[in-house]
This record gives C-alpha cells, structure tokens and sequence, in this order.
C-alpha cells in the first residue's frame, strides 16, 4: 500500500512541475514566437531547477544583452569557470561576452575574446569575421589584412579583393602622414 501511495504522490508531483527540458523547449517556443518576456521567465525557471544548464544560461545572458548588458556579461562570464564544458560550448560562451562587449563598446575585451575562441577552435570563421570587422571599424588595416589571411587559407577562397583594399587604406595612411615612399610600396603591392 505505501508504495502505491508513494507512486500516486510521485506522479502528481511530476504532473504539477513541468521538467527541465519541456521549459526548456517552451522558453525557445516563446523566443521564436516573438515573446522575449516569456522566453526571458522560462529560462530563468529553468535555470533555477537546474543550475548545471548551460544553455539555458547562455539564451538568458543573450536576450538580457540590449536591455541589461552588464547581467549578461555576469551570467556569460560565470559560464567560463565551469568545469568539464565542452569545445562548442566554451567556443559560444565567448563568442556571447565578445558580443556583451561590443554592445558596451568595449572593443579590447570583445577581441580578446575573440582571440580566446580562436585558441579553442584554430578554424573558427566567425571569430575570423569578427575580428577582420573590429580592425575595419578601428582603421587598423595591419590587423585587418592579417585577419583576412587567416580566413582565406581557412576557407580556400582567395579575395584579393579584401588584401589590396587593406594595402591601399595602409597607403592612405602613409600619405596622410606624410610618408609617401610607404605610401607607394603599399600601393604597388596592392596593384601586383
């Protein structure tokens, strides 16, 4: 009889608690749907019942991002000292805080996560994109060119295109500054 009792109780309980991965799947459900309220309770539901879920960690970090930066830099940043993560999981932690950091303009630590990804996955393109747009946006055409090198070995595709552009804006640069002999040498190497 205790036994029947206890299993009648079990299953009440287990019918009143939703598990883990049905909140889970409800709270990505939300998200497609367009309800980032909603999404936003149920992950945080989910994180409640079980600590250890990394990805539910992550989604609450990236739909807290425009509105409130710094939690999602707290939760994405506690992500990094967690043991046994797998390579993707730790390759889409970083890739989170470097975006936290972008939108908070804080473009130091965003590649420096970058570089991070970069160490776990040598082939990783996104992490490639991401630093050769940085060094665009910052004018820094060395690191641009070096980026875009990377890239093209990784993915095959030659783009001279992105090579010369990034020897004329070096040249530019020496013109600007009144150095004209460099400015030619980036100039010709662009042209070849």
């Amino acid at each position: 009889r205790g036994a029947i009792i206890f299993q009648f109780f079990s299953l009440l309980k287990s019918k009143k608690t939703p598990k883990v991965e049905t909140l889970f799947s409800d709270a990505l459900n939300s998200l497609l749907n367009g309800d980032k309220n909603k999404a936003i309770s149920l992950l945080q539901k989910v994180v409640k019942k079980d600590t250890n879920h990394v990805r539910a960690y992550l989604q609450l970090g990236n739909l807290l991002r425009k509105e409130n930066t710094d939690q999602a830099i707290k939760i994405h940043q506690s992500l990094t000292v967690r043991p046994n993560l797998r390579s993707e999981q730790k390759v889409e932690i970083h890739k989170a805080l470097a975006k936290d950091y972008i939108e908070i303009g804080y473009t130091k630590n965003a590649i420096e996560q970058a570089k991070k990804i970069l160490l776990i996955e040598k082939r990783n393109i996104w992490s490639l994109k991401f630093l050769i747009s940085i060094s665009e946006e910052n004018q820094d055409w060395e690191n641009a060119a070096l980026w875009s090198k990377n890239l093209q070995k990784i993915s095959g595709r030659k783009e001279l295109n992105n090579l010369s552009r990034f020897d004329i804006y070096k040249g530019l640069d020496c013109m600007r500054n009144g150095q004209t002999d460099e400015a030619k040498t980036f100039f010709k190497k662009a042209i070849k």
